[in-house]
């Protein structure tokens, strides 16, 4: 498995895969809980959260270092432009459709974090396959 980087990004994907299926389905079921819920979703993220960096340090020792340069290029330009787009579809909607924007302000929170998010990595793997075309 060492050698073959489909398999390493595979089970690197399949880890924070269920690490954050199980802290999911634990703040799904104990976040509501009185006084404490807060306390069992910060500590089962936390955990997740932790599994995820562990298996990404992990992914990244076992990378050579131009697939290391090609990660890190396109994570600072892709990320970057992802997050001016989504900046500039985040304050188009709450301006000029603010009456679209209804719900619990939670969960208008999580769909722009989630918003953004997307946007950085969609423009991180098109700066990735960018940076690789350029050099081949």
């Amino acid at each position: 498995m060492k050698d073959n980087p489909v398999a390493r990004y595979g089970g690197l994907l399949l880890v924070c895969l269920i690490a954050g299926g199980i802290a999911g389905g634990i703040s799904a079921a104990f976040g509501e809980t009185a006084g404490v819920g807060p306390l069992i979703v910060a500590g089962s993220v936390g955990l997740a959260m932790a599994a995820g960096l562990w298996v990404c340090a992990r992914w990244w020792r076992a990378l050579d270092e131009a697939a290391q340069e090609a990660h890190k290029w396109a994570w600072w330009w892709g990320s970057t432009f992802g997050l001016a787009i989504g900046g500039v579809i985040l304050f188009t909607l709450m301006y000029a459709a603010p009456e679209r924007l209804t719900g619990e302000p939670k969960d208008l929170l999580l769909a722009g974090a989630a918003l953004i998010g997307g946007v950085q990595t969609v423009g991180y793997g098109i700066a990735w396959a960018f940076w690789w075309l350029q050099r081949r």
